[in-house]
């Protein structure tokens, strides 16, 4: 999203439609400025991110899973 694009009534009933999310009617009006919200924020965060001394950041990711039955990992 550039800096001009901002999420409207048409965008939010398309993305629901998308998703296939319910969207009772009126509340693109209310979904539209926090989605605006958290687009700025996610593409702030993507510019920061993408800076020369973060690119050898990665996500602390484990994975795991419960013991099976018999006790055996």
């Amino acid at each position: 999203m550039t800096k001009s694009s901002t999420i409207d009534a048409a965008m939010v009933r398309a993305l629901a439609a998308m998703a296939e999310l319910p969207l009772a009617e009126g509340r693109e009006s209310t979904i539209a400025p926090i989605l605006n919200a958290w687009v700025k924020d996610a593409n702030e965060l993507s510019r920061k991110m993408s800076a020369a001394q973060h690119w050898t950041v990665t996500p602390a990711t484990i994975f795991a899973h419960p013991p099976l039955p018999d006790g055996k990992a």
